[in-house]
C-alpha cells in the first residue's frame, strides 16, 4: 500500500494532469526528464508541510498541510497575457474546499489558489499559482 506522503502527491498530481488547456500545454513533473520547449508549458512541484499534531493521542489523525505550485510558462516577449490566463485557469481547476481522493487519503484545497506576479527568464514568462491543501491523517 503506498505511504499517506505518496497517496497525498499522487491526488495532486492526478488533479494536474485532468486539466485541459487550449492549446494543450506539455508539463513538467518532478524528477521527471523534460526538454523546455520554446511555447508555453506548466512546472509542477509539491512542497509538504510541517504535521501538526491536534490530539492527545499519538495514534490520532495528524493535520498535514502542504502546498501544490503549478507554473504557468510562455514564450517571452510574447505579451502578459497568455501566462495570466493559462495561471487563472489553473486557480480555477482547484476551487477552494475541492476534495481529491487517493488511496483511501482525502485531500482538501484549503482557500482560493493565490496567482502570484510574473518572473521572467531568459526564454520564459513565468506565473506561478500556489494552492494551499490540508490532509486529517
Amino acid at each position: 500500500m503506498p505511504t499517506l506522503q505518496s497517496s497525498i502527491e499522487a491526488a495532486l498530481f492526478a488533479r494536474v494532469a485532468a486539466l485541459v488547456l487550449s492549446p494543450v500545454l506539455p508539463i513538467a513533473w518532478p524528477n521527471v526528464a523534460f526538454t523546455k520547449p520554446t511555447t508555453g508549458y506548466l512546472r509542477v512541484n509539491h512542497t509538504p508541510n510541517a504535521a501538526r499534531r491536534l490530539f492527545i493521542a499519538g495514534t490520532d489523525p495528524h493535520q498535514r498541510m502542504g502546498l501544490l505550485q503549478v507554473d504557468a510558462f510562455q514564450k517571452l516577449n510574447a505579451g502578459a497575457s497568455a501566462a495570466t490566463e493559462t495561471a487563472g485557469l489553473i486557480a480555477a481547476w482547484f476551487p477552494c474546499d475541492l476534495p481529491l481522493f487517493q488511496d483511501g487519503i482525502r485531500v482538501r484545497v484549503t482557500k482560493a489558489p493565490d496567482v502570484a506576479g510574473a518572473l521572467s527568464d531568459d526564454t520564459h514568462w513565468m506565473v506561478p499559482v500556489t494552492v494551499s491543501y490540508e490532509v486529517f491523517a
